[in-house]
């Protein structure tokens, strides 16, 4: 419901345009200069841009609903991120251990040794002077196969999952665009959720005769009330969240740091630099540009009193560069004091597996830095989905 009588700035413009999906930043600094809160011409959405009214729409449950019945056409049952309250930390509390960062740093073994074999090949044809496609050769697969092995899920089906989660974003790239490539889009995103919908069903089958200690186990033998379709549902989204936005911010990373080649240069001479570099790059190119909120009552926001109903997007992309918060937000600077920024969310939804994120991304980089330092990469490819953004191709050479 957004027939609301506001008077608030105006804008117009096309998410699906791949000038926008290659590079957003100009246009969201556009509606920045509009006002603190514009509304969208075309799809009627309130947008939101700094980052205290981002962080309240996403982090304050109570008042703010997420986008429920996509995320749950999205994953093909009730999604977590639909939970408030005690049901959704009872439910988080599942695989909080496992992915907590102690947890995770004892994985640091298991993670080295998949991205060691996953590069091999790129390093080796990048030093015989080949232009070779990064996404293809690792950050596709990497992340898919680091989840997989914590759910102890068939190795040789990891083709299969990074097949089935590229189609599912099309149904998050398709749903608001009526267009006849966006509409097959989502038809084939939507038989992709179920064919791994099924394949799911079957492991918690098996778990539920053989559990082990992996973490589809977890969740079949959990103390928490939770019903099948939700078991299914949540281990979808483990595997999706794994390989669509863990790579992207991958791919990002390599991206940025070969833009910055003097920042790259002090992460190599001090690897502890990295994790605050990897901070930095997902606050200046956000994987997720936008989250969608509803209001749950009438309430105040960005400046404006709205009533129950009306649709928000929370503009990551731009709470991210908001110079309220951060001096001179389009720069990157891996020397930049830590702030919290809305790359991996905010408040009780905060991403359960960033600390699992930042050690892939991490190890990545780690790799290319020993092995090809001055990594440079032209033309690169970010396909159509600007609101989960991220490279689709990066031709990395040597120069």
């Amino acid at each position: 419901m957004n027939n609301v009588a506001v008077d608030v700035p105006t804008v117009d413009f096309d998410f699906y345009d791949p000038s926008f999906t290659n590079d957003p930043y100009p246009v969201i600094e556009a509606i920045r200069g509009t006002g603190r809160m514009v509304r969208h011409e075309t799809a009627g959405h309130f947008i939101l841009t700094s980052y205290r009214d981002c962080a309240r729409a996403m982090g304050q449950g109570d008042l703010f609903a997420a986008d429920v019945a996509n995320i749950e056409t999205l994953f093909g049952g009730p999604p977590f991120a639909g939970m408030e309250g005690k049901r959704h930390s009872d439910f988080k509390s599942i695989w909080a251990r496992d992915l907590r960062r102690k947890t995770v740093a004892e994985h640091q073994e298991m993670i080295g040794q998949i991205v060691a074999t996953a590069t091999a090949d790129l390093i080796e044809r990048v030093r015989s002077g080949e232009v070779v496609d990064a996404v293809a050769a690792f950050t596709r697969s990497i992340p898919t196969i680091v989840i997989a092995t914590l759910m102890n899920l068939p190795k040789e089906r990891v083709p299969e999952f990074i097949a089935w989660t590229d189609q599912m974003g099309g149904i998050m790239e398709g749903r608001d665009d009526p267009s006849p490539r966006a509409r097959e889009l989502v038809a084939t995103g939507l038989e992709a959720t179920g064919e791994m919908n099924r394949f799911v069903g079957t492991i918690v089958e098996d778990r539920k005769k053989h559990p082990g200690d992996d973490l589809v186990s977890r969740i079949v033998h959990t103390e928490v009330p939770v019903t099948l379709a939700e078991t299914i549902s949540a281990n979808t989204q483990l595997v999706f969240a794994g390989n669509e936005t863990t790579s992207k911010l991958m791919g990002l990373s390599l991206v940025a740091l070969a833009a910055h080649p003097e920042q790259r240069d002090e992460l190599r001479r001090d690897r502890s630099l990295i994790p605050q570099a990897i901070e930095e790059i997902h606050r200046w190119t956000s994987v997720k540009t936008w989250s969608i909120r509803f209001l749950k009552a009438d309430a105040e926001i960005g400046g404006e009193v709205l009533p129950k109903g009306t649709t928000l997007m929370a503009m990551q992309g731009a709470a991210n560069r908001d110079p309220e918060r951060w001096e001179n937000p389009g720069v990157l600077d891996i020397h930049r004091a830590a702030k919290a920024h809305l790359g991996f969310g905010t408040g009780p939804h905060t991403c359960m597996g960033l600390n699992l994120a930042r050690l892939e991304v991490a190890t990545v980089l780690n790799r290319l830095l020993d092995e090809i330092p001055e990594w440079e990469v032209n033309n690169v490819d970010y396909g159509r989905n600007s609101m989960i953004r991220g490279p689709v191709e990066i031709p990395v050479s040597l120069s």
